[in-house]
């Protein structure tokens, strides 16, 4: 992966799973447990997290053989996916995250690390699109390896951040997680309309001859 390429990546899975605006979620989960209990559940998060992208760069492109999709496929679909969360981050909407039952069943559950905390908060369909996206367009191991330290670098980032979610919470209020959401949101519509275009190029051959 060229430098250029590696960063976009970072950019795009930081601002999908959005580590900062999610802390408020995670505050607002963990927030009748003890210190220690929320540094596990943080623990336990980023690693569930960090497991699922895993899998999806290395084992991604079997899966897409499994079931007959294609590159430009999966790229097309999951440039729409991100678009709508995006657009939901624009107007600080949360129901791309966890629906109310979710949620409801996750703060009765003496585990919510794994669900709905990594999936879907942090790992999503979005976030498993994208990550799958630059995986299939960088099939080197070598390639592999840089998105897959990359991917555990923001995990272990936002377990750290949500291990101390009550105090960055309290600090940003919803008003600074709110702006922090809607700057995410921009940049992964653009990042989505990215995707959407080489896709659709991809199943259209026609759409890229036009353009030259």
């Amino acid at each position: 992966m060229t430098t250029t390429e590696l960063i976009g990546f970072l950019a795009a899975l930081f601002s999908m799973m959005n580590p900062i605006g999610n802390v408020g979620i995670f505050a607002g989960m963990t927030g009748n447990k003890p210190p220690a209990a929320v540094r596990a559940i943080a623990r336990k998060t980023a690693i569930a997290a960090a497991i699922t992208l895993l899998v999806v760069i290395w084992a991604g492109g079997a899966i897409l053989k499994l079931f007959g999709i294609t590159v430009d496929e999966i790229r097309t679909a999951g440039g729409l996916i991100v678009l709508l969360i995006g657009l939901h981050m624009l107007f600080n909407k949360s129901e791309h995250k966890t629906s109310e039952a979710e949620t409801a069943d996750a703060n009765n559950n003496d585990s919510i690390a794994v669900v709905p905390l990594a999936i879907p908060l942090l790992a999503g369909p979005g976030t498993m699109a994208a990550v799958l996206v630059a995986a299939q367009h960088n099939a080197g191991t070598f390639a592999k390896i840089e998105l897959s330290l990359a991917a555990i670098g923001i995990c272990i980032f936002t377990g750290i951040l949500f291990a101390f979610s009550q105090p960055v919470s309290n600090k940003l209020g919803e008003s600074g997680m709110a702006v922090v959401s809607r700057v995410m949101g921009m940049i992964l519509m653009a990042i989505a309309i990215g995707m959407l275009a080489s896709g659709l190029k991809g199943i259209f051959p026609i759409l890229a001859s036009a353009q030259s």
